[in-house]
């Protein structure tokens, strides 16, 4: 893996936009980018998208033997994949330290506590259960990986439903869905790992980007600015399943706290909507609608191996007169064609996109030129 690198300039001017309340995409200290859930043609396949951050994840079954320590209960495996397709430092069938973290963390969160019921796995006591295997994949890296993956594997597992199986004599009978509905997976409960940033050892902010992690663990390894990555565990019911901090020790316990009573709230949300949007795939799916990943994938959600430039977007953009825009644009263009009468040359004048937004909205603001240069 090879590493990526900020300059000075971007690092001061990050650390000095979010010391005065702000962030470059517009959005509030604890406000998430949106979440995006599509699933595929079988259980347990679904696409999440958190902002540009884009994963693919897919449950699959199959018999095996159960281990000696517990012969009563299934098998739960998670694998995460990072290659050049997410970003373009990442090489192919290669791990790094950011795939073992990230392996690292899901298994703690799912495995450790408990909230698969092993046992309903089991097939034949201490000769066959059921082994289910969670593969992750990165399809797009742009930051917050952890929390866009943990939302994955949880509603791939959530919509995920196995064949069937009968038992007769010592035969073992695996049915196809067209002879038995297939049985869906039992969740105690429902854990997402939240991801925080934190900043000068007072500052919180909630689904960090990718150049938001970037800076707040250079420093922290540079040992400049004390800031790490927080992530917490939690499920619905406000119960904590997973604490894990990247970076320089937290001397402020507000700053936990802070993160606890955010990460509940949040945690509450997005169970209720992974809920939500599997009762409407199950209902789709009754109705015989064809359900893929075709709707999906277009132009705009194929971004991937490349960088975009640094933007900031404005809050509170408000314009209520659009006379005041063409009055601008005409004294720019007046003085365009006074400059270039001076040296005998007729400029292609420039293009002034016009951006109308409401009030206490964010709204980007892009100027598009096609002049060139003789």
């Amino acid at each position: 893996m090879r590493d990526v690198y900020w300059s000075n300039c971007e690092k001061n001017f990050l650390h000095q936009v979010i010391s005065e309340g702000h962030r470059l995409d517009g959005r509030n200290y604890n406000e998430s980018r949106k979440l995006d859930i599509a699933f595929g043609s079988e259980y347990g396949s679904c696409i999440v998208s958190l902002g540009e951050t884009k994963i693919l994840a897919q449950v699959s079954c199959e018999v095996v033997q159960p281990k000696q320590i517990r012969p009563n209960e299934g098998i739960l495996y998670i694998n995460a994949e990072i290659g050049p397709m997410a970003a373009p430092q990442f090489e192919t069938n290669r791990q790094t330290d950011l795939t073992v973290y990230l392996n690292r963390l899901l298994e703690k969160c799912y495995k450790d506590s408990k909230c698969i019921d092993l046992e309903s796995l089991c097939i034949v006591v201490e000769e066959k259960v059921w082994s289910l295997r969670v593969d992750i994949k990165v399809l797009n890296h742009a930051g917050n990986l952890v929390e866009c993956a943990s939302i994955a594997a949880l509603t791939s597992l959530a919509h995920f439903r196995r064949p069937d199986v009968t038992r007769s004599g010592d035969k073992v009978i695996i049915h196809t869905v067209g002879e038995k509905d297939p049985i869906p997976t039992v969740l105690y409960h429902y854990p997402v790992c939240l991801t925080f940033a934190i900043f000068d050892n007072e500052i919180l902010i909630s689904d960090p980007s990718l150049i938001e992690e970037s800076v707040c663990m250079s420093n922290s390894e540079e040992g400049g600015n004390r800031g790490g990555i927080l992530v917490v565990g939690m499920n619905q019911y406000r119960e904590l399943c997973l604490l894990d901090l990247t970076g320089a020790a937290v001397y402020n316990s507000n700053i936990v706290h802070k993160s606890l009573l955010s990460a509940a709230d949040r945690c509450k949300d997005l169970v209720d909507m992974i809920k939500k949007i599997i009762v409407e795939d199950d209902n789709l799916r009754q109705k015989r609608i064809k359900k893929n990943f075709s709707n999906i994938i277009t132009m705009e959600h194929m971004q991937s191996l490349s960088k975009k430039d640094l933007n900031i977007c404005l809050k509170n953009y408000n314009v209520n007169n659009n006379e005041v825009l063409q009055d601008v644009k005409m004294e720019d263009d007046d003085d365009i064609k006074s400059e270039a009468s001076k040296y005998n040359v007729v400029p292609s004048l420039p293009q002034t996109a016009e951006v109308v937004a409401q009030k206490g909205a964010s709204s980007w603001i892009e100027i598009s030129s096609d002049s060139e240069e003789d």
